[in-house]
């Protein structure tokens, strides 16, 4: 589109895309370029861009200026070569409307499986106009796969081109595994990114249940590709430690020893019993286990 300004702005893709679904606006050729997330939107979406950005934390630039206002700066005395171009490309878009075929091309074709249920999932499909795919979110998504660096989601003629990078030298390797819980407790929260959710918010879950699949239903057939996501289980938990008293340091020791540092305390409570050798700290706690598959 000759209409698309590349913009730069240092925020994490995933914050950047909820801010600027919540506004409304397109955005086109999503890329993560280190603390950088470079994508483009129309001419007229540039200002509200701005807007969105403008707290000093966020460092927002135009890397680019769309093709539009570069050839119209130059072009002034090109007026009917300009007219033709923006009636043939409008009878082009006009001619091929639907979505004929699927392509996905680049480095990251090897996570073909996983990006056509993405697209599939976001409304694009054979016979679907292009309109009906969502390409902010479906581009979100795809970066969000193991390994992905670039995304690009054009439409070439009745083709709908997916252009997936992927970083060759990363030291991963995708898990073809479903989601497994290891904990046991209540679901307080799930992200399927690819793949199929096997449980809900508020579900009680134990250990060894499935949490995402690694696949989706094509119809009445399951069809096997990745999962990448991520689950949050609520748990709780009853411990006893021994200590010769019930000082301030000995139930900051017995904290300890839970060794919960990777997970988040919801709520804790103790209580003291004597004991031959000085107190027992018992505690109760609530806490939030995250576990995730092919999140890099």
């Amino acid at each position: 589109m000759n209409n698309l300004a590349k913009i730069r702005v240092t925020s994490t893709v995933e914050n950047a895309l909820k801010k600027l679904r919540k506004a409304e606006i397109s955005v086109y050729d999503c890329k993560k370029r280190g603390a950088d997330f470079i994508f483009c939107v129309k001419d007229k979406d540039i200002k509200k861009v701005f807007a969105i950005f403008a707290k000093p934390c966020y460092n927002i630039v135009v890397e680019r200026e769309s093709l539009a206002k570069r050839l119209l700066s130059g072009a002034v005395l090109r007026v009917g070569i300009l007219t033709g171009a923006v009636v043939f490309a409008a009878a082009a878009f006009l001619s091929n409307f639907f979505i004929l075929k699927i392509e996905v091309e680049g480095s990251g074709a090897y996570l073909k499986s996983a990006v056509l249920q993405i697209i599939g999932e976001e409304g694009a499909g054979e016979w679907k106009p292009f309109s009906s795919l969502d390409v902010p979110v479906a581009s979100g998504r795809i970066l969000s796969l193991p390994g992905v660096t670039f995304c690009n989601i054009s439409k070439r003629g009745s083709v709908l081109s997916v252009d997936v990078e992927a970083d060759g030298h990363a030291n991963y390797k995708v898990s073809r595994d479903n989601l497994v819980s290891d904990v046991s407790g209540k679901v307080a929260g799930l992200a399927a990114i690819c793949g199929t959710a096997a449980v809900s918010t508020g579900d009680a879950v134990s250990v060894g249940d499935v949490l995402i699949y690694a696949g989706t239903m094509v119809g009445d057939k399951f069809e096997s590709g990745i999962a990448v996501g991520y689950a949050e289980i609520e748990c709780k938990k009853t411990a006893e430690y021994s200590a010769p008293d019930d000082s301030e340091e000995s139930i900051r020791r017995a904290y300890a020893s839970l060794l919960l540092d990777k997970d988040r305390v919801i709520s804790r409570s103790h209580f003291i019993e004597p004991s031959e050798d000085g107190v027992l700290i018992i505690m109760e706690i609530n806490y939030l286990h995250k576990i995730s598959i092919n999140l890099t």
